[in-house]
């Protein structure tokens, strides 16, 4: 199991990208400030900002934001350029005139150039890229501490008992309890008749008298 556990450790270790400290702003210190955000574009040719702008001065030093080896040093398109590899990782910075040269393996904070005069912003500016393979990143988060607030989770509550009740019938009630009452009785009284009907017509078996019907015909023969 040790064995394992050293095997596995390993295998994320080379895996895992830069810490959080390994980055670095690469102008300042002070911060720079962000003159315009990142804004990915929506198809890889499409229009966007591939990158931060921060607001910079011509000859204002330029350092690697982290440690690495220099993939690109040069002029491109007009401008200076220069591109630092970190691992699956790259940065870009322009316009710089680099100070270093492709190849070069430079530490978090080293300088590789300077900034030049450029056009790519209204005022002086260094533009920052970031790149995994193809895909253009935001690289603000390798230098901003992001804050991750866990979930609030609340102790659960018992249902709420329900209202006892009223001991004091108001108007309504007591209407539909009366008349509950009346429909049952009149129902009782009507059952309890037709029980009686039906017992009355039945014939008795033979040799049974019937009581009711012997007093009914000796009060005829008195009448008569």
């Amino acid at each position: 199991m040790t064995l394992i556990t050293l095997l596995l450790a390993c295998s994320l270790t080379v895996g895992a990208p830069l810490s959080p400290h390994e980055w670095h702003w690469p102008l300042g210190p002070p911060v720079p400030q962000v003159l315009r955000a990142f804004s990915p574009p929506a198809t890889p040719w499409g229009p966007g900002h591939r990158g931060v702008d921060l607001a910079a001065r011509p000859g204002l030093p330029v350092y690697a934001a982290a440690p690495g080896e220099v993939s690109y040093a040069g002029r491109l398109a007009g401008q200076g350029i220069v591109a630092v590899t970190h691992g699956a990782l790259r940065t870009t910075y322009l316009p710089v005139r680099p100070a270093v040269q492709k190849g070069h393996s430079v530490k978090a904070g080293a300088r590789i150039g300077t900034v030049e005069p450029s056009t790519h912003c209204a005022t002086p500016c260094l533009h920052w890229g970031l790149l995994r393979g193809d895909t253009y990143l935001d690289p603000l988060p390798l230098v901003r501490p992001q804050v991750r607030l866990l979930p609030h989770w609340r102790a659960p509550t018992s249902a709420p008992d329900p209202p006892a009740p009223s001991a004091q019938m108001d108007l309504r009630d007591a209407t539909t309890a009366g008349g509950g009452a009346l429909a049952g009785m009149l129902f009782t009284f009507t059952l309890i008749s037709l029980l009686k009907f039906n017992r009355n017509r039945r014939p008795p078996p033979p040799g049974v008298i019937d009581l009711t019907q012997e007093r009914r015909e000796r009060r005829l023969r008195r009448v008569r």
